[in-house]
């Protein structure tokens, strides 16, 4: 009876052990919130599987970026031009983090691979790199003005040069062959180049640029290397919100109209296509991560939201944020 009655207990505590398992923590949404640019109170707000909310305040002026690794969360605060490290748990992050001076560089996008974390900077008009092993922060390649989005295909880097030196319009995005160490390749793909993203084989450029009136105009571009074509489309003048392309159910889509429109062949946006209806002036980012698209909502006052949507254009989520959610990225155990 005794035996009978241990191994009982021991069935019953199996069983407690794989329910605590199937019910802990499994993902974190980590949404970075710029804050007052001037000020130190941007903020990266972090949501659980159970849409519990937490934060990490006070990270500096402008909570520029963020990316996971494994199990690291990278934060790029662009006006304080520092680099945060985290180790990211099934509880959320291990604080204080490391942080890193990037000696007033300006940080802007990343991308990270097994060995590097490459981010591009404005006021060093660079691309610099942090080794993951040792932590030591390289340049990697001078930019001939002020590079923004960056993506890594293979062993290129692409990287989308927003604006010359003189804060005029450019053109350009840069191929960079990590192998070789040098650049492959300059693209002209029209001006005002901002977001990368690579679908079937083909490079997707999102553009803004602005007139001497600071009227804001936008554009997408194709190119495909291969053929060193490039397609290039222009909207005019405030037509779609914000400045990104994504790749979402084997199509491709740009922030548009409110949401994201789903783009043909020839780039033009197909307006029945869109996901998210939402006010098109308060759609300040936009990201697709894991088959779910995430929109980030201000007013730049007291309204910030952040908002997830399914692929069939079902809102599954609405959370109150920090100010000016600007960029997403997803840790899952």
């Amino acid at each position: 009876m005794k035996n009978t009655t241990i191994i009982f207990l021991l069935v019953i505590s199996f069983i407690s052990c794989q329910e605590s398992e199937d019910i802990s923590n499994s993902e974190w949404i980590f949404i970075a919130c710029e804050g007052n640019f001037g000020a130190s109170n941007g903020s990266v707000y972090m949501i659980n599987s159970f849409g519990e909310i937490d934060s990490i305040p006070n990270l500096g002026d402008v909570v520029q970026s963020v990316e996971v690794h494994e199990n690291k969360l990278f934060v790029l605060v662009n006006n304080s031009h520092k680099l945060h490290v985290f180790d990211i748990g099934v509880d959320g992050v291990s604080l204080p983090g490391i942080e890193i001076d990037l000696g007033e560089s300006s940080p802007r996008e990343m991308v990270v691979d097994q060995e590097r974390l490459y981010f591009t900077n404005w006021n060093s008009k660079d691309v610099k790199y942090l080794d993951l092993f040792n932590y030591k922060i390289e340049k990697l390649i001078d930019i001939n003005g002020l590079p923004e989005g960056i993506i890594k295909q293979g062993n290129d880097l692409y990287i989308a040069v927003n604006m010359n030196e003189d804060y005029s319009n450019s053109d350009k995005v840069i191929k960079y062959d990590i192998t070789k160490n040098n650049v492959d390749e300059i693209i002209t793909v029209g001006e005002g180049p901002l977001d990368l993203e690579f679908y079937n084989d083909k490079l997707y450029v999102s553009r803004t640029y602005y007139d001497k009136n600071y009227a804001a105009f936008h554009g997408t571009s194709q190119y495909t290397p291969v053929s060193k074509n490039v397609l290039i489309k222009e909207y005019g003048q405030n037509t779609p919100c914000g400045g990104s392309v994504h790749s979402l159910d084997n199509k491709i889509y740009r922030s548009a109209l409110g949401g994201i429109a789903e783009m043909d062949q020839f780039l033009n946006l197909i307006e029945t296509s869109v996901i998210g209806q939402y006010n098109q002036s308060e759609v300040y980012s936009v990201d697709v991560i894991n088959e779910m698209v995430y929109f980030g909502l201000t007013d730049f006052n007291n309204y910030n939201k952040i908002k997830i949507i399914s692929k069939d254009n079902l809102e599954l989520a609405s959370y109150d944020v920090g100010k000016i959610p600007g960029d997403f990225a997803v840790w899952r155990r």
